[in-house]
């Protein structure tokens, strides 16, 4: 066997049976069009875009388990761990589409489910292309690295070009292409493994080393003119993990080093300027100051390719003998444990001043400029977070229903935040789903992890240094869901699910059993035509919903009850058709149809303030009953006294009973 570069013995390269020899190609292009989509396209936590990208991506996926199934694929083993792993995460799934059973707020349940339906076929893209493609850990990692890069530059580009660049007017935080600045943190947390692999790897060309290290010069800058604190945490996580599973780590240490020197001037500087960092700058400032940073991040990007490309050519000629690494190593390491005892000495004499401040009140909200970086507060995390408990504590079993913790926390909130998730995937789970879904992801995780550690023992040499990067990066994905909602965005969760896949499956010799059953073709098939009818459905109905809008604004009445009509049998788990319906009967005078439809929506959503506010301002303003619309105002009162309307209309009710009005 030849010995890698590195040192390491190379795994041999696994031979594929497959019966078409194209296979191998057609499923890793498909799994790498996803991720690419998924990361470029994904419409940060757009339900529309969502629903095409799981739609395209199902249908693949029931052509490549159908294949899979008929033998023309070969068929992937995946161990104790591997199957734990999908059966867990199905579970999880499915038990989130149970809880429209009982849901306070179905349709975001079932919104939730179909993003479940989403990663799960990224999930199984990833297991066959794990199996089935040459080197899959290095591909990944490889195709990972890349998309992550054009996602770098493309932020990066709208910050220095301001005119190709998003909005700036609510925050000038970095964001563009994923839609949200945390979330574009998380992916350059989990691409600095991959950069900083890139780079330290002597089997690659001088030319890709030094490009990693660019990459990850670029990408510290981009992280910190996201301002995410969360993403600057697990970003650490990262690269720790890397460090400590990864190899080399001398060549890892070197490059992360020279990276961080040329990147600290630069992002100091960009951290400096209002223009860049603050939310409605001018936009003379923003393009003078936009202009300054392209130079600074082209020069930075020149000096630190020649450094880090004579490096690589002078290690490839004259690699550090086994001494000179061992001193390097403990000078590393020296500095490490120095840097780590004064960041512990800060944290101890700060510990009481992070507690109190991380537990910041409700009314407090951290600035969303670059002075957000050296903030404690938690900015309603632990608000939120005890609202999610109390929640469950009232649900301990089942929960309230996926995706309901907007609506449950209503009654109880002590602000006007208006948060879709509790920023927090473990009180989340436990306050939607109850202990039962709790069970679930906490066997998902532990049985990921098991799995994920079962791949480093597994793979060899080069395919093992990948998987371990790709591997820390999946570590930060699940941390940084302890603190924020990157499960909703497709752009970081459907690259975690292909490789979490991927690493399933790499290294295992896939099944000889050429047979084919036709059963678990058909069964493949349907499984993936009753996902795209799930994910079609709701889409379906929002697009006749702005249908009807359309056509309302066009006073054509008849065509948007009839657009709402359509959009309400297509999803009729939603509010808004229904509400709108009973609008417009409202105002063409059949007042009985128009209570009746009011009513349907209160049944639909008893917990939502929003329908008893609706009844009641039907009962007042149309029906001219005063006393009963004050009935169905206390309940949405009740439900909700932060309600944006319900106060007000409350006071006119009450000051025309008090008139006898």
């Amino acid at each position: 066997m030849r010995a890698s570069p590195e040192g390491a013995a190379a795994a041999p390269t696994t031979t594929v049976s497959v019966r078409r020899p194209g296979a191998p190609a057609l499923v890793g292009g498909a799994a790498a069009g996803l991720g690419v989509a998924a990361v470029l396209a994904g419409g940060g936590a757009s339900d529309e875009r969502l629903a095409l990208l799981g739609m395209a991506a199902w249908v693949v996926a029931g052509v490549v388990l159908a294949a899979v199934a008929w033998g023309v694929v070969a068929r992937p083993v995946l161990g104790v761990a591997g199957w734990a792993v999908v059966a867990l995460f199905a579970g999880w799934v499915a038990w989130g589409g149970v809880t429209l059973a009982w849901s306070i707020e179905p349709e975001r349940s079932w919104d939730v489910f179909n993003r479940g339906l989403v990663y799960l076929a990224a999930l199984a893209l990833g297991v066959v292309a794990g199996a089935v493609v040459p080197r899959a850990p290095r591909r990944a990692a490889l195709a990972l690295a890349g998309v992550a890069g054009v996602a770098l530059v493309w932020a990066l580009v709208g910050k220095v070009v301001p005119a190709l660049g998003p909005d700036v007017d609510r925050s000038a935080r970095l964001h563009a292409p994923i839609g949200i600045w945390n979330a574009l943190a998380l992916l350059l947390a989990v691409a600095l493994p991959l950069w900083t692999w890139i780079a330290a790897r002597r089997s690659h060309p001088a030319a890709l080393r030094a490009l990693g290290v660019v990459a990850v010069s670029w990408g510290l800058v981009a992280l910190g003119l996201t301002a995410s604190r969360g993403g600057v945490l697990v970003a650490l996580l990262a690269v720790g993990l890397w460090l400590l599973l990864g190899s080399p780590r001398l060549e890892s240490a070197v490059a992360l080093a020279l990276a961080f020197v040329a990147a600290l001037p630069v992002a100091a500087w960009a951290l400096a300027q209002d223009a860049l960092t603050e939310a409605g700058a001018a936009a003379g400032d923003r393009r003078r100051d936009g202009l300054v940073l392209g130079v600074l991040l082209v020069l930075s990007a020149g000096a630190v390719f020649a450094a880090a490309f004579l490096a690589a050519r002078r290690d490839a000629r004259r690699p550090l003998g086994p001494d000179g690494r061992r001193i390097a190593g403990r000078a590393l390491a020296a500095a490490a444990v120095a840097l780590s005892l004064v960041a512990l000495a800060f944290a101890s004499v700060r510990v009481d001043d992070f507690v109190d401040e991380f537990r910041n009140p409700p009314s407090v909200q951290v600035p969303q400029g670059s002075g957000r970086l050296t903030a404690l507060s938690s900015n309603h995390r632990w608000t939120w977070w005890r609202e999610a408990w109390q929640v469950w504590e009232a649900n301990p079993v089942v929960g309230t229903g996926a995706g309901s913790f907007a609506l449950a926390r209503l009654p109880i909130r002590e602000d006007t935040q208006r948060p879709l998730e509790p920023h927090n995937v473990v009180v989340q789970a436990l306050a939607e789903t109850g202990l039962v879904g709790f069970l679930l992801l906490l066997g998902f995780a532990g049985a990921g992890a098991w799995a994920v550690a079962g791949a480093l023992r597994r793979l060899k040499g080069a395919d093992r240094a990948a998987a371990a990067a790709l591997g820390a990066g999946l570590v930060a994905y699940a941390g940084h869901a302890l603190i924020d909602v990157g499960y909703d965005y497709v752009a970081v969760s459907a690259p975690f699910f292909l490789v979490l896949g991927v690493l399933l499956s790499a290294g295992r010799a896939p099944s000889a059993d050429g047979s084919r059953s036709w059963l678990g073709a058909v069964a493949a098939v349907a499984v993936a035509a009753t996902a795209v009818a799930s994910l079609a459905s709701p889409w379906l109905a929002e697009r006749r919903l702005d249908v009807a809008l359309d056509r309302s604004l066009a006073g054509d009445v008849a065509g948007a009850e009839d657009a709402a009509e359509e959009a309400q049998a297509l999803n009729p788990l939603a509010l808004r058709p229904l509400i709108m319906e009973a609008s417009l009967a409202e105002g063409a005078g059949r007042l009985d149809e128009a209570e009746a439809l009011f009513r349907e929506a209160v049944e639909l959503q008893p917990k939502n303030p929003e329908t008893w506010y609706q009844l009641g301002r039907f009962r007042f303003e149309a029906r001219n009953d005063p006393a009963g619309a004050l009935l169905l105002l206390d309940r949405s009162y009740a439900l909700d006294a932060y309600h944006r309307e319900t106060p007000a209309l409350l006071n006119e009710v009450r000051a025309a009973l008090a008139g006898g009005g």
